[in-house]
């Protein structure tokens, strides 16, 4: 059985661009929960920090995660994200290693 990949990625939203910033990751969700082999896709907002976003993602195994990174929605905020993040995006992948229900 294929080992689940974990990304965990931190956005901060540029100033001035907050909306816009939200509409295109929360319809980066949406698509994203779509695509074969997504076990999570969820984006959190931070209570202290208005400006800071969380995305967690699951994926059921790398080649799974591979072929997210070429969905055109994805690729279309990546190209935009010079407009809409604040500074370099912090995106960390993980290995489950807590055994799963």
């Amino acid at each position: 059985m294929a080992e689940s990949v974990i990304v965990a990625a931190f956005l901060r939203g540029r100033a001035g661009k907050e909306e816009e910033f939200a509409r295109r990751v929360q319809m980066l969700v949406g698509t994203s929960r779509l695509d074969q082999g997504v076990v999570a896709y969820d984006l959190h907002h931070s209570l202290e920090d208005r400006a800071l976003w969380f995305l967690y993602e699951r994926y059921e195994s790398q080649e799974h995660l591979n072929k997210h990174l070429e969905d055109t929605v994805l690729r279309g905020f990546l190209a935009d994200s010079a407009t809409l993040v604040d500074g370099n995006a912090d995106i960390r992948t993980f290995k489950m290693a807590s055994e799963q229900p």
